[in-house]
């Protein structure tokens, strides 16, 4: 292969990988405003407020697992790992 075929690959890549990650976080996002809005039912119990809150917290929290996984692929990538295990 070319230097030019497997550059274009690894940008290919890296466009997948963080098209995947944005698409994590917007989830992640949408249903981190799903469990905030759910606290501001009238008359919940206490328990359910802390409940949607700890969940939308968490949800917003996931990003940031998923930003390292990014990091690492971008790693995985500058790396040639996959183009190295194309060739067996």
């Amino acid at each position: 292969m070319t230097p030019a075929n497997i550059e274009e690959r690894r940008k290919r890549r890296r466009r997948s990988a963080v098209r995947g990650v944005v698409l994590f976080g917007l989830l992640q996002a949408a249903c981190a405003v799903c469990f905030g809005s759910l606290c501001f039912i009238p008359d919940l119990p206490g328990w359910a407020f802390a409940l949607f809150l700890v969940l939308a917290v968490f949800c917003l929290l996931l990003i940031l697992p998923a930003l390292l996984a990014l990091k690492k692929r971008f790693e995985e990538i500058q790396g040639g790992e996959e183009d190295a295990a194309a060739e067996y």
